[in-house]
């Protein structure tokens, strides 16, 4: 679990574990000077989502297919890593949202498919494997991130986020608590200081949702960085696959 207390140093944008790296939230409104509040937009036009859904559907169909047997990337070789990276890329390449962080189709829970994190945002927590799950509210401006371990799903935790849009990809994500729960009842809660990540929507339709987070923008561009397993307590961007619930 990632306990730090750094905020990210935000620089220009050319042109997105520990328990606290994939657990995040929305908020309403921008923090000053990155970036302005405005309505949601639509996630996509009908005329661009009927032209891409052949395509992306079959990207996405591949994408299940390189990580078949990895168990959500808890059981993968760094080969087999790259190989989901560049499947990865080329879902991303046919993201037909034009601004997927102020998008309505991010409402709703969300199943991680896939991820390069450290434990337990990949989906476990200790020696227990589970799912990871991201319920986001628009209304109310949260999320949480929930996890599900054990058999019967006896362990689990939750993370408590908010957020702020920087731009149309763009979300300066800032953690609560975090609240590790067995059999149902809380064992013990975890708030946070000054914990943020930068989190960048790559992809976004009705169905499936790619979004890359690091502590910096300088680990988010980090391209040498993609592809492989990221390390706890690292600079470097992770990739978490989701789809809807």
């Amino acid at each position: 679990m990632d306990h730090d207390t750094a905020r990210p140093a935000l620089v220009s944008r050319p042109g997105t574990m520990s328990m606290s790296r994939a657990f995040a939230t929305p908020t309403r409104s921008a923090a000053p000077g990155l970036g302005t509040s405005r309505p949601r937009r639509p996630q996509v036009s009908s005329a661009a989502a009927s032209s891409s859904s052949s395509a992306a559907t079959t990207a996405w169909l591949a994408l299940e297919r390189c990580t078949r047997g990895t168990e959500k990337g808890l059981r993968c070789t760094e080969t087999q890593r790259a190989t989901i990276e560049e499947a990865i890329a080329g879902l991303e390449a046919l993201n037909p949202s034009v601004a997927p962080s102020d998008s309505e189709a991010l409402e709703g829970v969300w199943e991680v498919t896939y991820s390069n994190a450290p434990p337990p945002s990949n989906g476990s927590l200790g020696p227990f494997k589970g799912t990871a799950y991201q319920d986001i509210d628009l209304a109310e401006g949260t999320y949480v991130n929930r996890l599900r371990a054990g058999k019967d799903d006896w362990l689990g935790a939750r993370l408590r986020a908010d957020w702020t849009r920087v731009d149309d990809t763009i979300w300066l994500v800032t953690f609560r608590d975090v609240t590790v729960s067995v059999l149902g009842f809380d064992l013990f809660t975890k708030s946070f200081t000054d914990t943020t990540r930068v989190w960048e929507h790559t992809y976004l339709d009705d169905d499936y949702r790619v979004v890359r987070a690091a502590r910096t923008m300088e680990g988010l561009r980090r391209e040498g960085a993609r592809g492989r397993t990221a390390v706890a307590g690292d600079d470097d961007d992770c990739v978490f696959t989701m789809k809807r619930v």
